[in-house]
């Protein structure tokens, strides 16, 4: 596979009916760089951790010329105007980059399952080498993986969901916020009437969990929101 050949695509298949076309954007030694030709989203990888990704089948290779007609040129009203930046948004990126980091680890050193046993000794070994004291939970990088193979390989996927609001509690690690969105959006998909306690009680028996895991492999554990900035993140739903 030459990286350097200007018709190269690479092609990742993520149904019958659906795929993602990416070209080489940037080879720097062992550095590539694969833009999404739809999406215009850069993905960094280490070139034999892509040539393991074609040799085992999750990327095959095609000519420019196979590409689908309408992804050979982008109509210019596609085209957005950058807005400022808020301080959210610089926060945002980066805890986007962070996961970026594990995921695409992950995928990179080909890891044979999203299980526990394959995802705690990488985890342990990925926040060393990218000096994170508050790495994810096994269940959290399957979580991320999944979202992001789903999205088409968009690093956007891997954005927070929730926005900043006046109540927010900064201080909260990005790992409960996210555990609060999870359980917020499984409880009100399952009830019509909100019990904020019963939310409340649900999301400490998760963070419990969480924590239990946390500790045994030997991280800090993860400190609960108060009952009030529970009940203020339900009522802005």
């Amino acid at each position: 596979m030459d990286l350097q050949d200007p018709d190269l695509i690479l092609v990742k298949r993520l149904s019958e009916h659906s795929c993602s076309y990416f070209a080489v954007e940037s080879v720097a030694g062992t550095d590539v760089v694969l833009t999404d030709i739809e999406s215009g989203g850069r993905f960094n990888f280490e070139k034999p951790g892509l040539e393991q990704l074609v040799s085992n089948g999750q990327l095959r290779t095609i000519a420019r010329r196979e590409l689908p007609t309408k992804l050979t040129f982008k109509p210019l009203s596609n085209v957005k105007k950058l807005k400022a930046e808020t301080a959210e948004d610089v926060a945002s990126k980066k805890e986007m980059q962070r996961r970026y980091k594990y995921v695409q680890g992950a995928i990179e050193q080909s890891v044979p399952a999203y299980t526990e046993k394959w995802l705690t000794p990488f985890i342990t070994q990925k926040s060393v080498e990218i000096n994170d004291n508050s790495p994810p939970s096994w269940r959290t990088l399957a979580h991320w993986n999944k979202a992001f193979v789903e999205s088409g390989w968009d690093k956007n996927a891997l954005m927070p969901r929730h926005k900043a609001k006046g109540n927010r509690t900064k201080q909260l690690p990005q790992e409960v916020h996210d555990l609060i969105d999870d359980v917020i959006n499984e409880y009100l998909r399952t009830h019509t009437v909100v019990r904020y306690q019963k939310v409340y009680d649900l999301f400490l028996e998760q963070l419990e969990k969480l924590n239990a895991e946390r500790r045994g492999e030997g991280f800090i554990e993860l400190k609960p929101c108060s009952y009030r900035w529970m009940v203020n993140r339900l009522q802005s739903r």
